[in-house]
């Protein structure tokens, strides 16, 4: 199903963490700043999917886990979702994924790319699915104000079906991350898809909470 791939990938597979402002270098009380890449954390979040066209919404529930591979460089972490739909096109997906992302502090905020991979279990109705793996890429930059850190990105999710049939989605979005202690935070996101050769693009929100550690 691609439009599920899309919403999956949009909202899990891709959904990376801001950076921190400070550098890796600094005490530990300077470096509880707004952002995460070079800290492990969990996360969960829940998505929400405005479809075009369709009168039904998609929804989403995922989970992730990152780890920092080497300080200030270089982050790997793991993620799993599971996305469904009502209404005539009823089905779920369950999907997994690990990803990588490297950044490096500029000035006073971290420009970011990630690449991703991922393996989906798609289920229709009437019997319908379609099990296959799944690829994604991404780039932004993090801005902090304190407590509180803005990133947008721009995100490519595909499948490795080279035919006009594969899934092809453009998301730009904007997350805002809030940390309410110095190991607690919760956050939202805003984005727009744009998938190729449908007429399906949507406008995606989520939120979630995040802990480190």
């Amino acid at each position: 199903m691609k439009l599920t791939k899309t919403t999956v990938l949009a909202f899990g597979l891709l959904e990376i963490a801001a950076a921190n402002a400070q550098t890796t270098t600094m005490a530990p009380a300077a470096t509880t700043g707004s952002g995460l890449l070079g800290h492990r954390y969990t996360e969960l979040s829940l998505g929400f999917e405005n479809i075009d066209h369709l009168a039904e919404h998609g929804y989403s529930v995922g989970a992730r886990a990152n780890n920092p591979l080497i300080p200030g460089v270089l982050d790997a972490g793991a993620t799993y979702s599971y996305s469904w739909i009502r209404g005539p096109f009823k089905g779920h997906a369950n999907t997994i994924g690990a990803y990588a992302t490297a950044y490096a502090p500029l000035a006073r905020v971290r420009p970011f790319a990630t690449a991703a991979l991922g393996y989906q279990w798609t289920s229709l109705r009437h019997g319908a699915g379609d099990d296959e793996a799944i690829w994604g890429a991404a780039v932004g930059v993090e801005i902090p104000a304190g407590i509180v850190t803005i990133t947008p990105r721009l995100s490519y999710a595909d499948d490795f079906d080279s035919s006009a049939r594969g899934s092809r989605a453009w998301t730009t979005s904007v997350e805002a991350n809030y940390w309410y202690s110095r190991t607690s935070a919760i956050y939202t996101s805003l984005g727009r898809t744009d998938v190729r050769h449908s007429p399906y693009d949507s406008w995606n929100w989520e939120i979630g909470l995040r802990a480190r550690f």
